[in-house]
């Protein structure tokens, strides 16, 4: 049987296992008991690399997603009370759950206000658990609508000249359970007429960007156990994105008309990448990458992952 095989099939028997004692019986396991033992996963990985025995490294493939599978749950069981068996008002670990009479879900607008003199501009989106999207332009320089309970997040921006900086972040840790749901969401306009840098920091999230509307210089995207859709587009020369990610679902949509160079450290994932050629141990390239006046610089660091990249044409609808 293939290492992958062993990996996954181990990885889903943990979890399964773990939520089933979780529901049936006073079985308890939360990150903070755990999380002095992290170095015992580096370990394991470094052996499985020396050693070449395909059985051995099977073997400890499994103890390797054994491992992740109990760290995965222990993580979603303290941080996201997902695996809690009642929902009711209160606070447990961290987490603000509310039951189905609770009335103090608010929608909150931000706005910052644009002027022709601005070419470029920075956002910095600094966020935990939730659902972030960017799928609207908008004639403000930036606009933001927040779902959840309470105010948590704080808009900030320096306008120099014909830059201007943007930060958005998140003011306090909590984030809220409805009926079993995440329930924090934001979405986001930007304008069309500046030049972008975007840096996003998000936690346990479900994100989708849709930067086709926009010039995108550099994205740099740092995110956890997430669901990451990306859409890029073409009317910025040159962009490079950047991301560091852990137990994530990533998806990323190219134009065909820019060629694309795709540097993937994704050692424990699966990946997917639509019609790039291989040119080096963990570098692709589109086969228009050299002839195309419109370059993608991707780089993905990426930790037990689903990777997928698909190129598309203008045309097509997605």
């Amino acid at each position: 049987m293939k290492t992958k095989h062993l990996f996954w099939g181990f990885l889903f028997i943990t979890i399964g296992v773990l939520i089933l004692l979780n529901n049936v019986t006073s079985f308890t396991l939360y990150w903070v008991n755990i999380w002095k033992y992290w170095p015992v996963f580096l370990i394991l990985i470094g052996i499985s690399l020396l050693i070449k025995s395909p059985f051995v490294r099977g073997a400890f493939a499994s103890i390797i997603a054994i491992v992740i599978g109990i760290s995965l749950f222990a993580m979603l069981k303290s941080g996201c009370g997902f695996f809690e068996n009642d929902f009711v008002s209160g606070i447990h670990h961290g987490v603000v759950i509310k039951d189905w009479n609770d009335h103090d879900y608010e929608v909150k607008n931000f706005y910052e206000d644009y002027n022709d003199k601005i070419k470029t501009a920075s956002l910095d989106l600094k966020a935990g658990v939730g659902s972030f999207k960017i799928t609207d332009t908008t004639s403000s320089l930036f606009a933001a609508t927040t779902r959840g309970y309470g105010d948590r997040f704080v808009l900030t921006s320096t306008i120099n000249g014909e830059n201007a900086s943007l930060i958005f972040e998140r003011t306090e840790k909590k984030f809220f359970v409805f009926n079993g749901k995440i329930k924090n969401k934001v979405d986001i306009s930007l304008n069309t007429n500046p030049v972008w840098d975007l840096n996003f920091e998000v936690g346990a999230a479900s994100t989708e960007f849709d930067l086709r509307p926009f010039k995108v210089n550099d994205v740099d995207i740092d995110i956890g156990a997430a669901s990451l859709k990306i859409y890029l587009g073409d009317l910025n020369d040159t962009t490079n994105i950047e991301i560091d990610a852990g137990a994530s679902s990533i998806e990323i949509l190219i134009p065909e008309s820019s060629g694309c160079e795709l540097n993937a450290d994704v050692t424990l994932s699966s990946k997917d990448f639509d019609r790039f050629n291989k040119v080096g141990k963990e570098l692709y390239r589109t086969e228009n990458f050299d002839s195309s006046t419109k370059k993608i610089f991707l780089n993905i660091d990426s930790g037990v992952s689903s990777v997928k990249i698909r190129r598309y044409n203008s045309g097509e609808w997605l």
